[in-house]
């Protein structure tokens, strides 16, 4: 019993000392160079059979387009995600390195002798600048012109448009849009980044369930792009070139905006033309229908001489009816 006893003890060391061993080789293996870094997230194929897993890209809350990029972790062996190639105008800016970005207006209200005369000096003053109009109202008593000039000629070009006539009125407005256009140009940088990664990782892809899943994430991040971008130039355009509103009018005269209400000749004139409006209308219908006429007389001539024929025929048939029944009816009686 004794010797039994010692057999059952060492067959249970054996045991032990397998376990250990067999933990210390797995563990071992997970770490080693050649077997996958356990901060490196995979994606499973869509199908057991679709082939290869694309590395560095999981999927968010288990949409089959929708995928997220995870950091590789601190592990040296980890496979970094590829760089990102970003253009030079793309590079971020800090709000210390960038120069005030200032979204500028005025207005001015100029009083002329001649509204025509000065508008054209208005255009002409601004093509001087390289600035243009965007919008222009004329009338007999004035004008309104909106112009967008750059930033930089912007007081010039009121001075010059002042000594036209005799200024009535003037303002300007300034908004300070800097941290917006830094916001914006970094958000750009870091979306282009990200749309970089995405090919590179689509480059990789070798099954068809993973290309169509980060094809739709692609395309999902590239109209991100596109809207950070516009934004982006619209927010520029506006810092680069200012807007500029021309009021010009005789004296005396109200602004070509704040024109009086109608009154009694207004509303006068506006029923006149009404009423010449609903004439022309009837006449242009009655010179439609004319050539129909004859046409229409014709066909009511035959439809009147058809119902003639008809009653005439019925007349002698109904007398003819009305004799027979005469005399037999005496009998009977």
């Amino acid at each position: 019993m004794a010797r039994w006893g010692r057999r059952k003890t060492v067959v249970a060391a054996a045991a032990v000392v397998g376990v250990l061993a067999v933990g210390t080789g797995v563990v071992l293996v997970g770490f080693s160079p050649g077997g996958s870094s356990p901060g490196v997230a995979t994606v499973a194929p869509a199908h057991p059979s679709s082939g290869p897993t694309v590395k560095g890209v999981v999927p968010m809350d288990g949409g089959a387009g929708a995928y997220s990029e995870r950091a590789a972790g601190n592990d040296a062996r980890s496979v970094a995600p590829p760089q990102a190639v970003v253009p030079d105008k793309a590079a971020g800016v800090s709000v210390g390195t960038l120069g005030p970005q200032l979204v500028r207006t005025a207005q001015i209200s100029v009083e002329v002798k001649d509204p025509t005369a000065s508008s054209r000096q208005v255009r002409t003053a601004a093509a001087g600048v390289n600035g243009f109009v965007t919008e222009e109202q004329s009338s007999d008593t004035g004008g309104l012109l909106v112009l967008r000039v750059p930033a930089d000629a912007l007081d010039r070009l009121v001075d010059e448009i002042a000594a036209v006539g005799r200024v009535v009125g003037r303002s300007s407005q300034v908004l300070d849009a800097t941290e917006e256009v830094v916001d914006l140009d970094a958000r750009v940088t870091s979306q282009q980044a990200s749309v970089a990664r995405v090919r590179a990782l689509l480059a990789e892809a070798t099954s068809i369930g993973d290309v169509v899943a980060i094809e739709s994430e692609l395309a999902r991040r590239e109209a991100d792009l596109d809207s950070l971008t516009s934004r982006l130039d619209a927010l520029r355009d506006r810092v680069a070139l200012s807007t500029l509103t021309v009021d010009l009018r005789s004296p005396g005269a109200p602004p070509v905006g704040d024109q009086p209400p109608p009154g009694f000749r207004d509303g006068l004139v506006a029923g006149w033309d009404g009423l010449r409006a609903a004439g022309t209308a009837a006449a242009a219908v009655i010179g439609f229908l004319l050539p129909f006429l004859p046409v229409v007389a014709m066909l009511g001539g035959i439809i009147w001489l058809a119902r003639r024929v008809v009653r005439a025929r019925r007349a002698p048939a109904s007398a003819s009816a009305g004799g027979r029944s005469g005399p037999g009816s005496e009998g009977e009686s």
